[in-house]
């Protein structure tokens, strides 16, 4: 199981796609120590209770290398309430503007997973992730990326439609620069237009091209935003049952200490939607009846597509919130963007036959 620890609701950065920023002035939560144990004990609780043999702990936020002490304390924390045959590993998820050396030994000698957002070199990269004076960030990630690239990290690249050409040159530099696990994201933010989604559509179709030469060359990279399409008709599984853990897979903690089924269901806020209980409580199971709908069936909306087990809209919980505020609804946005890239990720698997 993940368990995934926001341990704040601050962050250093006002990224341009942020979907906390016209928010950010609310967001002031920070996790204390007995939220920070409480969490880590009903993680391990839940684990056994859903028959797991290991448990991943997320620090997650805001940005939660702002909170230096909870990281350290949570690793000690989690080593002492491990059960003895129960494994168990780390993660961060971070902007990497606060890594110096302190933290690279830190994530190597704790076998640390690295989930770092990059969108690219200093030209693009600044041109979304800034400070709060809008300064870039580039200048203070790029000193260690040859470090970070030899620990277990995956970059994340996010897309936005203001910020679409150059995409598939940001990939092509991310992997220039020996990283072998990326992805993207999309900003799907109610504003995408079609003239937004046929630029995407040429970017998608070069990364393709470019992820089918190198795999020609059998080249180690792993690009999630190809392969897991692809890696999902090869298995004939779904996203439900291989990458959206929501409820089953995943507990999220805010930094209050209530529960939530992923992480981007979670908020600080007392009305805060698909709260399923406390650390102190755990997990009420009649809130939970909605969700477990989610998981068992297909929105009425696509239950005749051919695509549906390979399509976020439909599958992934997260996504389905974020973009609807519910998860009985699709996004049209993401539904038109689903449906372009199966083609383009059917077509290149082609190329490799």
């Amino acid at each position: 199981m993940n368990l995934v620890l926001n341990l704040t609701e601050q962050c250093n950065l006002r990224c341009s796609y942020c979907y906390y920023n016209h928010l950010q002035e609310e967001r002031f939560c920070s996790m204390n120590l007995n939220i920070l144990e409480r969490a880590i004990a009903y993680g391990f609780q839940r684990s056994l209770e859903l028959g797991d043999s290991f448990l991943n702990i997320t620090f997650f936020g805001g940005e939660p290398l702002l909170k230096k002490d909870l990281i350290l304390k949570g690793v000690d924390i989690a080593k002492k309430y491990k059960p003895e045959k129960m494994k168990l590993q780390f993660a961060v998820n971070t902007n990497g503007t606060l890594i110096n050396s302190f933290w690279l030994d830190f994530f190597k000698k704790e076998n640390f997973y690295l989930y770092l957002s990059l969108d690219g070199p200093a030209e693009i990269h600044d041109k979304q992730r800034y400070t709060i004076r809008k300064h870039g960030t580039f200048a203070l990630i790029e000193p260690h990326l040859k470090t970070i690239r030899q620990l277990n990290t995956t970059i994340l690249r996010v897309i936005t439609h203001d910020h679409i050409q150059g995409l598939s040159d940001s990939i092509e530099w991310i992997v220039n620069q020996g990283f072998t696990k990326v992805t993207t994201a999309v900003d799907f933010d109610g504003k995408w237009t079609s003239d937004h989604f046929n630029e995407l559509k040429k970017e998608y179709e070069k990364i393709a091209s470019y992820w089918v030469s190198l795999k020609k060359k059998k080249h180690p990279l792993y690009l999630g935003t190809i392969q897991d399409k692809i890696r999902l008709e090869l298995e004939s599984t779904s996203y439900k049952k291989k990458t959206c853990s929501i409820l089953e897979r995943i507990l999220a903690v805010s930094a209050n200490g209530t529960l939530f089924p992923c992480t981007r269901f979670v908020s600080s806020k007392p009305d805060a939607l698909y709260k399923i209980g406390t650390v102190y409580t755990g997990i009420d199971e009649s809130k939970t009846q909605e969700i477990k709908s989610f998981l068992k069936s297909d929105k009425e909306t696509c239950k005749e597509c051919e695509l549906k087990s390979r399509c976020v809209g439909n599958e992934c919980g997260c996504i389905t919130f974020s973009t609807t505020n519910t998860l009985s609804k699709v996004s049209p946005e993401v539904c038109t963007h689903e449906r372009m890239l199966a083609l383009i990720c059917d077509e290149a698997a082609m190329q490799l036959i």
